[in-house]
């Protein structure tokens, strides 16, 4: 008997014959032939294409417009804008502080 896996996910459009897409997520895993409809992802726990940790899908995060993501991803590997933006000032700021330490000491 096989070992239970997380599955890893990447999109792919079933549908080859008329215009409306079918788009489905399917494992990538070697040994494993599972997919699932798009609409049905929402609350699986899955594998992150980027850190391979466990996370729990959300259809709200997957669709970006009229677009799904490809490899879905956690919340913790999504960069952001603003979480750019915040990271470089909590790093200014953290070097500010070490340097008015470093006069001070």
């Amino acid at each position: 008997m096989e070992k239970t896996h997380l599955h890893k996910y990447k999109l792919r459009d079933l549908n080859r014959k008329t215009a409306e897409p079918y788009y489905v997520y399917i494992c990538t895993h070697q040994q494993c032939s599972h997919n699932i409809r798009v609409e049905l992802v929402d609350g699986k726990l899955a594998e992150c294409n980027r850190c391979n940790e466990p996370f729990v899908m959300k259809l709200a995060k997957l669709k970006h417009g009229s677009k799904f993501a490809v490899k879905p991803h956690c919340d913790d590997c999504t960069k952001s804008k603003q979480r750019t933006k915040d990271e470089k000032k909590r790093k200014s700021i953290e070097s500010s502080i070490d340097e008015l330490l470093n006069t001070v000491l």
